[in-house]
């Protein structure tokens, strides 16, 4: 059995794609292994209703969050001196006396900057391994990961494993895509009762400008018929209320609602979107696709290969045909496609993946 240590300073603070791939990974893995989570927030009801072991996975809190507000310097974020990757930074090095006292075989930063680099240095010092999934997605944040040389790089998606090959072609890296929770997020469960006129698209994001909540709210309005429910909360709030509230009306709703009650506000829906930017992955796609909802996503070739036919890919920026693709999707009968797509993402069969590759690369330590 082996000491499995995360990093995650963001947990126990907010429930993201982050946050949740951690405990959902981690409480699975715990089966196998002793796993302890090292995390800036405060312990959620999650733990103490955990049906696991509390000798085998274990959640340190350090409570170090503090303000919630995230603006900052872009300029200092490219260098990691903005306000937040110093609190990441303080965090870990805090959490550094644990780690390399706790005697873990492996540790998976989860928070990138300062972090990976203290923790990539500590693992040679203190004889640990050290397992990097690609969060972050394609971009600075990864390669700045891959930098740093991890024992085990874990791609969510085949671009990102071509990418992270070119890269870093040195870095062993293997395709193990996020998981859903198959028993939370099914066709059966009882959908929420709400005075919202149906039919209804749901979006699940955090209210932040890239995920362009602002396109969603404008295509709904130019259905005329469509309401949108808003799942999510953030910096944005007020300017998404205001315009959700101005063009939609009654037709407007938003909630901030706990990860383990999510799962009956998608079964109200009609359709699930979201044209963020850019994903590293989109939790919230498998997590909607398996509660049998079609999704309407922005074109690429991630996000193709994760929602497959389960949906329709738009250009969101074309507010007309973003529309008429969310009413399309609306109309169309797709059985239990979106549902049979999701079974390919079941937690069960990925933290097995992760159990595979945990021993193997253990064996050379």
């Amino acid at each position: 059995m082996s000491k499995i240590a995360f990093l995650s300073f963001y947990s126990g603070f907010v429930e993201r794609g982050v946050e949740t791939y951690v405990y959902e990974l981690g409480r699975r893995l715990a089966k196998k292994h002793e796993v302890t989570v090292f995390q800036g927030g405060k312990s959620h009801l999650w733990y103490s209703k955990a049906k696991i072991s509390k000798d085998k996975f274990k959640v340190i809190d350090f409570n170090c969050i503090g303000s919630t507000s995230k603006f900052g310097n872009n300029f200092l974020r490219k260098f990691y001196l903005d306000r937040w990757s110093l609190k990441i930074l303080l965090f870990s090095l805090k959490a550094a006396f644990k780690v390399t006292r706790g005697k873990y075989d492996l540790v998976i930063p989860m928070n990138g900057g300062w972090q990976t680099a203290i923790y990539r240095l500590l693992s040679k010092l203190f004889n640990f391994k050290i397992l990097i999934s690609a969060q972050a997605g394609i971009g600075r944040d990864d390669a700045w990961n891959l930098f740093w040389k991890p024992d085990i790089f874990v791609a969510l998606t085949k671009a990102e494993e071509k990418w992270a090959n070119r890269f870093a072609p040195e870095v062993k890296t293997v395709l193990i895509p996020n998981g859903v929770d198959l028993f939370k997020f099914n066709p059966k469960i009882t959908p929420v009762k709400l005075e919202l006129k149906t039919p209804i698209v749901v979006c699940a994001a955090a209210l932040d400008f890239y995920k362009r909540i602002d396109l969603t709210i404008r295509a709904v309005d130019r259905t005329k018929n469509l309401s949108l429910l808003l799942l999510g909360d953030g910096e944005a709030r007020g300017n998404i209320d205001a315009l959700g509230k101005k063009l939609l009306g009654s037709r407007y709703l938003r909630f901030l609602v706990p990860h383990a009650e999510i799962a009956k506000y998608y079964r109200v829906g009609s359709v699930f979107t979201l044209v963020s930017k850019t994903e590293a992955f989109g939790t919230a796609y498998i997590e909607a696709m398996a509660c049998n909802l079609p999704i309407v996503a922005t074109f690429d070739s991630s996000r193709q290969e994760i929602i497959g036919d389960a949906g329709i890919f738009t250009n969101p920026e074309d507010i007309d045909q973003y529309a008429e693709d969310l009413v399309l999707a609306v109309s169309t009968n797709y059985r239990n496609k979106p549902y049979n797509q999701a079974l390919k993402f079941s937690w069960n069969n990925i933290s097995e993946k992760y159990s595979n590759i945990i021993e193997e690369i253990l064996e050379d330590r």
